[in-house]
């Protein structure tokens, strides 16, 4: 009877041991679920005071947490983009520059990539929707328990079905949908021989039968700067799914009105289906120990400066949508207009931190935990850094300075206090020169700090006077 009573002890607590372990556990590393849309700029959530569209879903999260307004990507281009939220790294330090581009990752840095590290965390994965990543990063090669490739309308309860599971450990799913990206079948709805997308068609033609008075106005910005960078213009493609030089040169104001209201249903098309991921969550009872990070990998011109999709360094491409919830730990209603937020960099450091994993010590980005909390700005940099096929980016807290590799004019300098639409050049102007040797100085900074080789060969030194 002694040897029974002692094993039932044993036995009674063995159980009560890993039911404190798991109750200890998720209450320090919550559920992740992040959400990622594709072609989504700052600008589209009605949140954001767009009062051309409705995106319920997203301004919940951002009503119920923190929504940073000035969030960048690290290059307006889908793989690129991916590859940063995925590494934690300048796209560029891995060879990618632009879409279709071979990467090469080094083991440690695929080992480190964000899947791989929430496995080795004991996080139960998942992957949903698209991915536009190098092979070495396909999410069942990645660290991911499940991969569901739809990017669309099943996308939301596939992700559900993962996340109601039960379990003794917590979950970490990445929601990846590819709306409001269909504008880039705009221009092919607009054609007389129709051979776009039949949704985006549809979009057209309703677009095309509404009243002007019903349609959103021309973008305050959407003339073309004067003393525009010459490699902005010799960069667009013509022969591109949205050819975005024949675009510009072609659109009549009704054309770019349409082009806008298709773009804000698409948008309020991903909304809804965000919305079925957090009702999912609501109904069972995951809300209150999930954090959801939601962002995008790049934005759309938007009939800004004339301009449709992306690859340049204007507000609406580079800049992007940053929310945060976490109910209970993230204070409601938050705008951080003064935070410079990098997704790419910044996005796998906030995690790890959340979910109590080392972040890797060669990573350049800083987690958004402190500030989302409100406890601090965790020692960050004055400004932050895109890069693409083209130039380089760096937006400090009031000026933007960008730098072409080519062209008679290669610089930008822009007052984005004075000047949010970006229409007039300041790089030239010999009141502003202070500035600008300020901002070449930041850019000569990072180049050393990031490994930057190729911007070594372009990049402008500051001018002694």
């Amino acid at each position: 009877m002694k040897i029974i009573t002692h094993a039932l002890r044993i036995v009674l607590f063995s159980v009560l041991s890993v039911a404190m372990s798991c109750q200890l556990f998720s209450s320090t590393s919550p559920n992740i679920l992040f959400i990622l849309t594709d072609q989504h700029h700052a600008q589209m959530l009605s949140s954001a005071g767009n009062p051309y569209l409705k995106t319920q879903a997203l301004d919940s999260i951002a009503h119920s947490g923190i929504r940073f307004t000035n969030a960048y990507v690290t290059n307006p281009v889908c793989m690129p983009s991916r590859l940063s939220m995925a590494t934690g790294m300048m796209p560029g330090r891995l060879g990618v520059f632009h879409n279709g581009e071979k990467a090469t990752i080094p083991n440690r840095v695929s080992a480190n990539s964000l899947g791989n590290l929430m496995k080795s965390a004991g996080y139960a994965t998942f992957y949903g929707g698209k991915t536009h990543l190098p092979p070495e990063l396909d999410p069942l090669k990645a660290g991911y328990d499940e991969y569901f490739p739809d990017q669309r309308d099943k996308l939301a309860g596939a992700c559900i079905d993962f996340m109601v599971k039960e379990r003794n450990e917590p979950f970490f799913a990445v929601a990846s949908f590819i709306n409001p990206h269909d504008i880039c079948y705009a221009y092919n709805a607009r054609q007389a021989d129709r051979k776009g997308m039949a949704l985006v068609d549809d979009l057209y033609k309703q677009a095309q039968a509404l009243p002007a008075a019903q349609l959103p106005p021309l973008p305050h910005n959407s003339g073309i700067p004067a003393n525009e960078p010459d490699l902005i213009e010799e960069s667009l493609k013509v022969d591109a799914v949205t050819p975005a030089k024949l675009i510009r040169k072609d659109y009549s104001d009704r054309d770019w009105r349409n082009y806008r209201w298709i773009y804000c249903r698409l948008t309020e098309r991903v909304d809804a289906q965000i919305g079925q991921l957090l009702e999912g969550l609501r109904q069972n009872g995951l809300e209150e120990n999930t954090l959801i990070i939601f962002t995008a990998d790049h934005g759309d011109m938007d009939g800004s400066h004339r301009l449709a999709s992306k690859n340049v360094f204007y507000q609406e491409s580079v800049g992007v949508p940053f929310l945060m919830q976490y109910k209970g730990v993230i204070p409601r209603g938050i705008v951080d207009e003064t935070s410079l937020v990098t997704n790419g960099l910044d996005v796998l450091p906030t995690i790890c931190d959340f979910a109590g994993i080392p972040v890797p010590e060669y990573l350049l980005g800083r987690s958004l935990r402190p500030l989302a909390e409100g406890v601090g700005d965790n020692a960050r940099r004055p400004y932050v850094v895109a890069e693409n096929n083209t130039g380089r980016m760096l937006r400090s807290s009031r000026f933007k300075y960008c730098v072409y590799h080519s062209g008679e004019d290669r610089e930008s300098l822009v007052d984005l206090q004075k000047d949010p639409g970006e229409m007039k050049n300041l790089a030239g102007i010999p009141e502003y020169k202070d500035i600008l040797n300020r901002h070449r100085s930041y850019l000569l900074e990072w180049i050393a700090e990031s490994k930057d080789d190729e911007a070594k060969e372009f990049s402008i030194a500051p001018v002694e006077h």
